[in-house]
């Protein structure tokens, strides 16, 4: 079994290794599908554009999606509908079909070959506690105008099945969009961004070791690093799942997402089938190699054979269910709390940065306000403290049946590989001084309170976090 994503795919690096402007008039930081997508909103500016991104463009949470384009996520309508109203939850939906929209007009604008292909969607449920939520979804999408038919399935309770909704491969996607910019646009790769400054009309990023100046700045990484302005660790948490793939024969291709606390998703790619489980906020199971383990047990009770491919992912939801998608400052901009959803939030979030850099309105703009404030997204904000406290807690009393050393007062792990070699690493989380948990399946040191994670000598792999940890030498 690989233990990495199933998509895989040689996107070119660019020559240009380090930062060679001194200033430009709007700085991208993230490379996935939203920062791509922005650049390419942005490209006919004529405006001067850099992006940088930690890493290889597409390959952080992009490409360990499972890559569904749907206006149907669980039952998030309903959701919205409780939380706010039901214009809310409309507008939200428009939104979602609007995203897909843009998302295939640019696929077929460019011809990008990106195995884009347009399947069913179902949503169902094997729990009878759950089919009124079904029934309700289903209703509401009636009154948007889908016509949604009943999916039967001996092994679920209910199901309904919608058209108009897409799968397709997200690393060719985002490198065929790439390719759409040309030399037009100045992309960094392997840059990592560690600070913002403002200063009077315009910003300082420090990347790559040197300052730029910038007038505009989008960040588009999956979690902004900062914590204010904006606040967006205490409006938001962490779900993570895992994510099980192997060789499936199917009849017929289709997605589904189940509206059950036990979160159970699947589409197929070629001959492969993707199965998504196991989801769970990262402050409530920080046994992550258990949890690896459980999600590589369903799959092969469902599927009656073991995944060739076993990866996982972390998704930032807002506390209100809605993306933070906007201005959080003058000329200073982010898209993140995607939900899950991020092939058609990840294209929508930069239709609106792009709308808002250039002046013009978005009809979308009011509706993702990260400014927004409301007594659902107070309330679970103020819950979520809690368990921010809770992982803190589990997380040093969490062992992982390894050696620790304190030396000056500084505490290290000390973890020997399969070759008997020795990594010694600090516990302690650089981004907000939470205490790291092992993740053995992966062999990486994972932040239990807002996903920052690392490598078993202490390097970055994913942010908040903008420094790896100290290391033992």
């Amino acid at each position: 079994m690989k233990k990495r994503s199933i998509w895989e795919y040689p996107i070119e690096e660019q020559e240009i290794t380090s930062i060679e402007e001194k200033e430009t008039d709007v700085f991208i930081i993230g490379g996935g599908i939203t920062g791509i997508m922005l650049a390419y909103f942005l490209k006919d500016s004529n405006k001067k554009i850099l992006l940088a991104d930690k890493g290889r463009i597409g390959n952080g949470v992009t490409a360990r999606t499972t890559a569904k384009i749907s206006y149907i996520q669980g039952d998030i309508y309903q959701k919205l509908k409780k939380n706010f109203n039901y214009d809310v939850s409309y507008q939200y939906y428009k939104s979602q079909k609007d995203a897909i929209k843009l998302l295939t007009e640019v696929v077929d604008k460019e011809k990008i070959d990106c195995e884009l292909k347009e399947v069913p969607f179902v949503l169902f449920t094997t729990e009878e506690k759950n089919r009124k939520k079904i029934e309700e979804e289903k209703k509401l999408l009636e009154q948007f105008g889908e016509h949604p038919v009943e999916f039967l399935n001996p092994k679920i309770k209910s199901g309904i099945e919608v058209s108009n909704t897409y799968v397709f491969h997200p690393l060719k996607f985002v490198n065929g969009v790439r390719k759409c910019l040309g030399n037009s646009i100045k992309i960094y790769e392997n840059t990592l961004v560690t600070n913002i400054e403002k200063k009077d009309d315009f910003y300082l990023v420090s990347a790559g070791g040197k300052k730029i100046k910038a007038k505009y700045v989008a960040v588009t990484c999956h979690y902004p690093f900062f914590l204010v302005p904006g606040f967006i660790p205490f409006k938001t948490y962490i779900k993570r799942e895992y994510v099980n793939a192997g060789k499936y024969k199917v009849e017929k291709e289709y997605s589904m997402v189940n509206v059950d606390k036990n979160l159970q998703s699947v589409r197929f790619y070629h001959d492969y089938i993707l199965y998504d489980s196991n989801n769970h906020k990262l402050t409530s199971k920080i046994e992550y190699g258990k949890n690896y383990g459980q999600s590589q047990e369903d799959y092969k009770k469902h599927f009656s054979t073991a995944p060739s491919y076993s990866f996982m992912n972390q998704d930032i939801v807002s506390h209100d269910d809605l993306p933070l998608i906007g201005s959080i400052d003058k000329n200073l901009f982010l898209s993140t709390a995607y939900h899950a959803w991020g092939m058609t939030n990840g294209v929508l979030g930069a239709s609106i940065l792009a709308d808002q850099i250039e002046g013009k309105k978005n009809p979308y703009e009011k509706l993702y306000n990260p400014k927004r404030g409301n007594l659902v997204l107070f309330i679970n904000s103020f819950l979520g403290i809690f368990c921010y406290l809770k992982a803190y807690i589990l997380s040093v009393f969490k062992k992982n049946n390894l050696s620790y050393i304190t030396i000056h007062g500084i505490t290290y792990a000390i973890y020997k590989d399969k070759k008997n070699n020795l990594h010694k690493v600090s516990l302690i989380c650089p981004h907000m001084k939470c205490p790291l948990v092992f993740n053995q399946e992966e062999e990486t040191w994972d932040c239990p309170c807002h996903g920052s994670r690392f490598t078993i000598d202490g390097k970055l792999i994913e942010g908040p976090s903008k420094e790896k940890i100290q290391k033992k030498v």
